[in-house]
């Protein structure tokens, strides 16, 4: 039969790993979204191959995206048939920060679970 005593440390350390998991990956999206926040579609890198260039501001439109996180930008193409997408995100990053707010939701459900 288990000690009480360590049953208890380790529902702790359950809880406080899981409790720091999804506080880093909060921590990390708020920084990605705030990152992406101050219009990058102009700011970082040209423009996509086949994208009007413009002095217009009308010319390209940003939403905030979930995969990758960060920003999506629609520039409307040269040749006037639709847009073209681009992304400003890190595809690892974001990987980084779901894995994180996953393992910290089973930490905390694997402490729930445990027989008190």
């Amino acid at each position: 039969m288990p000690h009480p005593r360590r049953h208890r440390r380790i529902t702790r350390l359950l809880v406080g790993g899981g409790v720091l998991a999804l506080l880093l990956a909060v921590y990390l999206a708020v920084m990605a979204v705030g990152g992406a926040w101050k219009n990058p579609c102009s700011r970082y890198g040209p423009a996509p191959e086949g994208a009007l260039i413009s002095e217009r501001s009308d010319v390209v439109t940003e939403h905030r995206s979930f995969w990758p996180i960060g920003s999506v930008c629609d520039w409307q193409r040269a040749d006037g048939r639709g847009t073209i997408r681009s992304d400003n995100g890190s595809i690892p990053f974001s990987a980084l920060t779901y894995a994180l707010a996953a393992t910290g939701v089973a930490l905390l459900v694997a402490a729930a679970r445990r027989p008190s």
